[in-house]
């Protein structure tokens, strides 16, 4: 039987406000990631990640925070793993960006904030958890499931 010692968990880094928000299926990997890219409420030079949403295979869909801006989709190819992960933060969300194993990469976002690795487990994506409010991402963290899969 699997538990949470069966995933790999990330801090939420970013800003420290916000209502928390979790983006799981229990162990069900993540199939499309939608991200919602629009300039920021506090910063309004810079775009920001205002929102994320990840579609599963079974059809279930999980999302938070404010869907207004562009939004960017990455569908996942059958055994595709992510290699690579970075989420750029300060006090908001600011870019999310990661490369696969079959070298297809997804980055969106502004040019602020620095740039935090994630731990990726086995490389298999199971979601988000992190804080939000009316109008963008506070911080954000990847759950993946852990290398003995």
């Amino acid at each position: 039987m699997k538990d949470q010692k069966d995933i790999v968990g990330n801090p939420h880094i970013g800003g420290s406000t916000g209502d928390p928000f979790t983006i799981s299926n229990a162990f069900n990997a993540a199939q499309t990631v939608t991200v919602w890219i629009a300039k920021g409420t506090r910063w309004s030079d810079r775009d920001q990640v205002k929102a994320i949403k990840v579609v599963y295979a079974d059809g279930t869909e999980r999302a938070s925070g404010n869907q207004t801006g562009t939004s960017h989709s990455f569908k996942f190819d059958s055994n595709e793993r992510v290699t690579s992960m970075g989420i750029w933060t300060g006090d908001r969300v600011d870019k999310i960006k990661w490369v696969t194993n079959h070298n297809r990469t997804f980055e969106h976002g502004g040019w602020g904030g620095t740039e935090h690795f994630e731990e990726l487990g086995n490389g298999i994506l199971l979601g988000f958890s992190g804080t939000t409010d009316s109008h963008e991402l506070i911080s954000l963290g990847a759950s993946f499931k852990e290398d003995s899969d």
